[in-house]
C-alpha cells in the first residue's frame, strides 16, 4: 500500500476528535414527505437520544420516499 494512504489513516483520529458537528436549526425538515422538522424530533426525543425506530413509528419516517432514512447519517448527530 501507498505510504500516503497510511498517513491519511493516522490523521483520521485527528479529524474525529475535532469540533462537534454543527446543530441543525429547529425549522430544518428531516422528512419532507411528512413535514417532520428537527424541532419535532427534539420535542419527541427523551434524554436527547434519537431512537430511529420510535421516530419511524411516531412520524412515519422512511415510509414515503425514504430519503430521510438514506440521509440519517448526516442529520442524526446534528439534532442535539
Amino acid at each position: 500500500m501507498d505510504n500516503d494512504f497510511f498517513r491519511q489513516i493516522d490523521k483520521l483520529d485527528e479529524l474525529l476528535d475535532g469540533p462537534p458537528p454543527e446543530k441543525l436549526d429547529d425549522q430544518t425538515l428531516i422528512c419532507e414527505c411528512f413535514a417532520v422538522s428537527v424541532a419535532d424530533i427534539r420535542n419527541f426525543s427523551e434524554d436527547q437520544i434519537v431512537d430511529l425506530e420510535a421516530l419511524k413509528t411516531a412520524f412515519g419516517l422512511g415510509q414515503g420516499c425514504q430519503s430521510c432514512m438514506k440521509r440519517c447519517d448526516y442529520w442524526i448527530n446534528k439534532i442535539f
